[in-house]
């Protein structure tokens, strides 16, 4: 059974209001997709379970996460300096799963750009990528490298979202991460092709034991987002 490991923060940069991204000194060679779970040393002295985050990027050196900030924990992350201690347990779950398809686009809704970086460095053939955000798009530099072409939204600047800009029927497959809601108007949207979601879940444990992620899929089975997922075909949940 994994155990949590004893890591420093290598460095932090806030790239957008109220997002951060912090690199630790560890590289546990996660899939895409994969997540671990996080907590600062200063957990020890408040009764705030650990948060899950997805793996952005993974060097030699370090593993790269972004973190919003959104309550308590996420802000106690947020206050971590250069050289704090932070305490990491994974890889976990099921990541994405790379196909043969040719037409392939990736979708990200806010901060569930997170751990798509990696999945557009992995795949063998370059995808389309369409990230969707509240306000000022961010990290987008970043794929640029990775994939063909770089479509964003902003419903506060042009009152649209992603799914305005995209027609799934253009694609064989879909990689998405976001908001469930938007995960879900994706699949209803989509008429053809294959979609894989990495869903969004508040998670206690990360393994799977305190079924704190537990959602319905499809056919009123009780799934847990954290050892089940978190990445789905979404036929199995939509």
């Amino acid at each position: 059974m994994q155990a949590y490991r004893p890591c420093k923060v290598l460095e932090k940069i806030e790239i957008a209001p109220g997002i951060l991204k912090i690199s630790i000194d560890i590289n546990l060679k996660a899939k895409p997709g994969q997540f671990f779970m996080l907590r600062a040393d200063s957990f020890r002295q408040d009764p705030i379970l650990a948060r899950p985050f997805g793996v952005c990027e993974q060097r030699e050196d370090r593993l790269i996460f972004l973190l919003q900030v959104v309550g308590k924990g996420t802000r106690l992350l947020a206050e971590l300096k250069e050289g704090d201690g932070v305490s990491v347990l994974g890889p976990l779950g099921n990541g994405f799963v790379k196909t043969d398809d040719k037409k392939i686009a990736i979708v990200a809704g806010g901060i569930g750009i997170a751990p798509l970086l990696e999945l557009a460095k992995k795949l063998e053939i370059k995808a389309d990528f369409y990230g969707g955000f509240a306000a000022d798009p961010y990290f987008i530099d970043e794929f640029k490298p990775y994939v063909n072409n770089i479509v964003t939204s902003s419903e506060r600047d042009e009152g649209l979202f992603i799914l305005d800009k995209l027609n799934p029927d253009d694609y064989d497959l879909i990689y998405a991460c976001g908001p469930n809601p938007m995960l879900k108007a994706l699949c209803e949207k989509n008429t053809k092709a294959k979609i894989q979601v990495s869903m969004e879940a508040h998670m206690g444990c990360g393994i799977g034991a305190c079924l704190g992620c537990t959602v319905e899929d499809r056919n009123g089975d009780f799934i847990r987002v954290c050892k089940d997922g978190p990445v789905f075909d979404a036929e199995r949940i939509f």
